[in-house]
Protein backbone atom coordinates (compact mmCIF):
# COMPACT_ATOMS: atom_id res chain seq x y z
CA UNK A 1 0.00 0.00 0.00
CA UNK A 2 1.25 3.42 -0.72
CA UNK A 3 -0.04 6.96 0.63
CA UNK A 4 0.40 9.95 -1.33
CA UNK A 5 3.05 12.78 0.11
CA UNK A 6 2.73 16.16 -1.20
CA UNK A 7 5.08 19.66 -0.32
CA UNK A 8 5.13 22.98 -1.46
CA UNK A 9 8.34 24.51 -3.48
CA UNK A 10 8.70 27.40 -6.09
CA UNK A 11 7.68 26.70 -9.81
CA UNK A 12 11.14 27.87 -10.27
CA UNK A 13 12.58 24.97 -7.96
CA UNK A 14 10.12 22.56 -9.72
CA UNK A 15 11.18 22.81 -13.00
CA UNK A 16 14.77 22.90 -12.72
CA UNK A 17 14.12 19.55 -10.08
CA UNK A 18 11.93 18.27 -13.50
CA UNK A 19 14.61 18.70 -15.44
CA UNK A 20 17.53 16.84 -13.78
CA UNK A 21 15.20 14.18 -13.23
CA UNK A 22 14.62 13.54 -17.32
CA UNK A 23 18.88 13.90 -17.76
CA UNK A 24 18.80 11.37 -15.22
CA UNK A 25 15.89 9.19 -16.79
CA UNK A 26 13.71 8.80 -13.65
CA UNK A 27 10.45 10.44 -12.40
CA UNK A 28 10.47 12.95 -10.01
CA UNK A 29 8.47 10.53 -7.97
CA UNK A 30 10.97 8.12 -8.30
CA UNK A 31 13.71 10.59 -7.18
CA UNK A 32 11.93 11.49 -4.28
CA UNK A 33 11.12 8.07 -3.22
CA UNK A 34 14.71 7.67 -3.38
CA UNK A 35 16.04 10.08 -1.39
CA UNK A 36 13.14 9.11 1.36
CA UNK A 37 14.70 5.80 1.39
CA UNK A 38 18.19 7.03 1.19
CA UNK A 39 17.59 9.00 4.79
CA UNK A 40 15.87 5.57 6.13
CA UNK A 41 19.03 3.85 5.22
CA UNK A 42 21.27 6.60 6.69
CA UNK A 43 19.85 7.51 9.90
CA UNK A 44 19.71 10.72 8.75
CA UNK A 45 20.42 12.73 5.84
CA UNK A 46 21.84 11.36 2.93
CA UNK A 47 24.15 13.94 1.96
CA UNK A 48 26.57 16.69 3.85
CA UNK A 49 23.97 19.30 5.46
CA UNK A 50 25.88 22.46 5.99
CA UNK A 51 24.97 26.44 6.51
CA UNK A 52 25.65 28.37 3.72
CA UNK A 53 28.96 30.48 4.60
CA UNK A 54 27.72 33.80 4.14
CA UNK A 55 25.31 32.49 6.79
CA UNK A 56 28.19 30.93 8.94
CA UNK A 57 30.23 34.18 8.17
CA UNK A 58 27.48 36.33 9.94
CA UNK A 59 27.15 34.23 13.43
CA UNK A 60 28.92 35.14 16.08
CA UNK A 61 31.36 32.69 17.57
CA UNK A 62 29.27 32.52 20.95
CA UNK A 63 26.04 31.52 19.16
CA UNK A 64 28.21 28.40 17.40
CA UNK A 65 28.32 26.38 21.12
CA UNK A 66 24.81 25.52 21.47
CA UNK A 67 24.02 24.82 25.24
CA UNK A 68 27.77 26.59 26.10
CA UNK A 69 26.41 29.58 24.74
CA UNK A 70 28.52 32.71 26.09
CA UNK A 71 30.02 30.90 28.74
CA UNK A 72 33.47 30.96 27.31
CA UNK A 73 35.56 32.38 24.30
CA UNK A 74 37.42 30.80 21.76
CA UNK A 75 40.51 32.48 20.69
CA UNK A 76 40.71 33.32 17.09
CA UNK A 77 43.65 31.46 16.43
CA UNK A 78 43.00 27.84 18.18
CA UNK A 79 46.41 26.69 17.49
CA UNK A 80 48.46 29.44 19.30
CA UNK A 81 49.46 28.87 22.86
CA UNK A 82 47.41 30.32 25.91
CA UNK A 83 49.77 32.90 28.09
CA UNK A 84 48.64 30.92 31.17
CA UNK A 85 50.37 27.53 29.88
CA UNK A 86 53.07 29.64 27.98
CA UNK A 87 55.92 27.90 30.69
CA UNK A 88 54.31 24.25 30.25
CA UNK A 89 54.42 23.96 26.81
CA UNK A 90 58.44 24.48 26.72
Amino acid sequence: MSIQVSTRIDEATKQQFDKVCDNLGISTSNALSMFIKGVINHNGIPFPVVAPQEKVAKMSRESMFGCMRGQFKMADDFDAPLEDFKEYME
